[in-house]
């Protein structure tokens, strides 16, 4: 994702161009590659732009318009008119109550966003936990939730990628985007986590995907400018095969599959009103065109979700080669 193409290769026959010999095919790989390495150094300064838009925003502005925990990931709906709130505070409680998190538990959220994720597992749950992530703002923002709520003792919120955590964990949670870039680091990334798991541990992650293999639909690429300009600039998402084999390469067995597309769609649309309602307010913070930018990535969002252009699965795992005998029952607990 940050590889730049520099290369402005000649066409065979033309003065200065190399001529090698080959199996056949080797062109077209070649021409595939220098293709996609171009492609690449575009993303890489359409990502830029992005990020001025969509990240460099104080918390305030977040504040503004997710639920009152600063959930910033999709909320799970039991009839679909739920506030956004108890959507939130519902989707908290499934994933910690599905992986079986007991009191004494050692709990990782990677991406844990503003920390209401460990802040709930370890007030109702009793875990103690780590939350991981690179935003100074939620980094703070967190820290002060913590504190606030009286857990500094129990739950402990680092400024850390996930390449860097030390540790071993009895649960795992990793919600929105998987935390990677893209699919070649996806096998990689399944592999680091899965080796902090205990054994008898047990992972839960969200994760956007592909419905078609390979990338994003193209006629969704098509139709929408703002989804391949601003949400699928590298077209990397991975499809729900291509996850699965990356998660069981690295080293994790699946126990459940849950498709949310419906529950994003929803979030989404909340997410986008409560902008348009806070829409003075929030304007004193972005000017216009990073406003605009903002309800066109959430709109963009939803049509990609509303349309099945793309998905996004609750997947559960734990090692691989675990004994059959040493899985939990559906109803235990």
């Amino acid at each position: 994702m940050r590889e730049d193409g520099k290369d402005n290769p000649r066409r065979p026959g033309e003065p200065g161009a190399r001529t090698t010999q080959g199996t056949p095919g080797d062109g077209a790989k070649t021409g595939r590659a220098r293709i996609a390495s171009f492609l690449k150094s575009v993303a890489t300064s359409v990502l830029s732009e992005r990020d001025r838009y969509l990240r460099d925003v104080p918390n305030e502005y977040y504040a503004m318009w997710l639920d009152p925990r600063m959930v910033y990931s999709c909320a799970r709906f039991e009839r679909g008119d739920e506030d956004l709130a108890t959507a939130q505070l519902n989707k908290i409680d499934h994933v910690l109550t599905q992986i079986g998190l007991e009191p004494g538990h050692r709990l990782l959220d990677v991406d844990c966003g503003w920390g209401a994720l460990v802040i709930r597992a370890a007030e109702k749950f009793g875990a103690r936990c780590v939350g991981i992530t690179l935003s100074r703002n939620q980094f703070d923002w967190a820290n002060e939730c913590v504190k606030a709520a009286g857990l500094e003792e129990r739950v402990e919120i680092r400024l850390q990628a996930w390449p860097d955590v030390t540790g071993s964990f009895d649960r795992i949670t990793s919600l929105g985007m998987f935390d990677c870039d893209g699919r070649g680091n996806l096998e990689e990334y399944m592999s680091v986590l899965q080796e902090h798991l205990v054994p008898d541990g047990v992972i839960v992650s969200h994760g956007i995907m592909s419905t078609g293999t390979g990338g994003i639909d193209d006629r969704y690429l098509h139709e929408s400018g703002s989804a391949s300009r601003y949400v699928f600039p590298d077209d990397e998402l991975p499809d729900l095969g291509y996850a699965l084999s990356a998660m069981r390469e690295g080293g994790l067995e699946i126990s459940q599959i849950q498709n949310l597309r419906r529950h994003c769609v929803r979030t989404l649309r909340l997410w986008e009103a409560n902008l348009w309602t806070k829409e003075a307010a929030l304007r004193q913070i972005v000017d216009e065109r990073g406003f605009q930018t903002w309800c066109k990535y959430l709109r963009d969002w939803a049509a990609a979700f509303e349309n099945d252009a793309v998905s996004i699965y609750e997947i559960v795992g734990h090692k691989a080669g675990t004994r059959a005998s040493a899985l939990p029952w559906p109803g235990a607990g």
